[in-house]
């Protein structure tokens, strides 16, 4: 089984919660334990303040699968994101993070789903932007798992790219991730990386 297959691991695509991070505004129950707002950096290192829910309108309606980059070229895909009508990232596609737990698909909208896990439920959020001149955007998802209804576990994941000038089909930029689980004994649950990534554009 391999690293994208352990564990409780989440992105953008990604997605990330309160656990460890109870500053943050808007954090509680009330709201699945999901910030109402933070604050992302784009690639040429402004910051943007974004809401939940927000989005890159750039990214409008399109589907983009997500490879992790290699030395010599373009690695194994690693997940397919879908991007609403307002840009924002509802879902991730054909994943194979944490597949084992998650499944095929995880939803974004800040609502409760069931995971494989008998009793344990997750809850998601993305929080975008895009730079001034459209030709960047940072994506930042967030997680919490519940069991029994107490937060047991929490992701924060992040996507920093840029279109290619030469292949508007094309993004490139870092993803990174980290997990966190504290109620409950999932085997590797706690993970971190970061990596490239070759974002293309899936035609319909």
């Amino acid at each position: 089984m391999n690293k994208w297959t352990r564990g409780v691991a989440v992105v953008l695509f990604p997605a990330v919660v309160c656990v460890g991070l109870a500053s943050l505004s808007g954090c509680g129950p009330s709201n699945n334990g999901l910030p109402s707002q933070l604050t992302v950096t784009l690639p040429d290192g402004s910051e943007a303040p974004v809401t939940l829910g927000s989005g890159v309108i750039s990214l409008a309606d399109t589907r983009w699968t997500f490879y992790q980059a290699a030395p010599n070229g373009q690695g194994a895909a690693f997940v397919t994101i879908r991007f609403g009508s307002e840009g924002q990232l509802e879902a991730f596609e054909d994943n194979t993070i944490a597949a084992n737990i998650f499944g095929d698909t995880i939803l974004f909208d800040g609502a409760r789903y069931p995971t494989a896990i008998p009793g344990v439920s997750y809850a998601a959020a993305t929080y975008g932007a895009e730079s001034s001149d459209a030709t960047g955007f940072a994506f930042e998802g967030r997680l919490t798992g519940f069991a029994a209804g107490l937060e047991a576990a929490s992701g924060t994941a992040s996507a920093v790219g840029e279109f290619d000038v030469d292949d508007p089909d094309t993004i490139r930029g870092t993803f990174s991730y980290k997990t966190e689980v504290t109620l409950i004994s999932i085997p590797e649950g706690n993970q971190e990386d970061e990596f490239n990534f070759v974002g293309r554009r899936v035609v319909e």
